[in-house]
């Protein structure tokens, strides 16, 4: 099955994509919208962000979310716990929202259950995708 934007991708680009993933459902509690799409890899494989446009918008902009929809990024580093074998450097500190990232525990980016995600600083994120091979799984 084609989603609309793989048909204008493969119609601007001239690229067969061999590999076409339904879009998951946003990551945030709540929301049953499908999640933004960034663009597509070089092998033309979709990105997406972790959330839908309006989660998108209310996280940068400091929008309300839609009634019933609970965020899972904190304002935190979740490996203040040492849960990735380190103590984080923030030690739990408040961060701004811009410098937290949402991680795929298990290294899928399609997988945006709530218990796969997780809410890491942009230092033990770049560290836990390097350590785990996380960026190599082609996306």
């Amino acid at each position: 099955m084609y989603l609309f934007t793989d048909v204008i991708y493969k119609l601007n680009t001239g690229v067969v994509m061999d590999k076409v993933l339904n879009r998951p459902e946003c990551c945030n509690i709540g929301c049953t919208k499908l999640v933004h799409l960034i663009g597509y890899s070089s092998t033309g494989t979709p990105k997406y962000r972790p959330y839908c446009g309006r989660c998108h918008t209310s996280t940068y902009k400091g929008l309300p979310f839609a009634e019933g929809v609970t965020p899972v990024k904190k304002d935190y580093c979740q490996n203040s716990d040492s849960r990735l074998g380190f103590v984080c450097a923030t030690e739990g500190n408040k961060l701004h929202s811009c410098m937290m990232d949402l991680d795929h525990i298990d290294g899928n980016h399609y997988n945006n259950d709530s218990n796969n995600i997780q809410t890491l600083c942009k230092n033990c994120h770049a560290y836990k995708t390097k350590m785990n091979g996380d960026n190599r799984t082609g996306w």
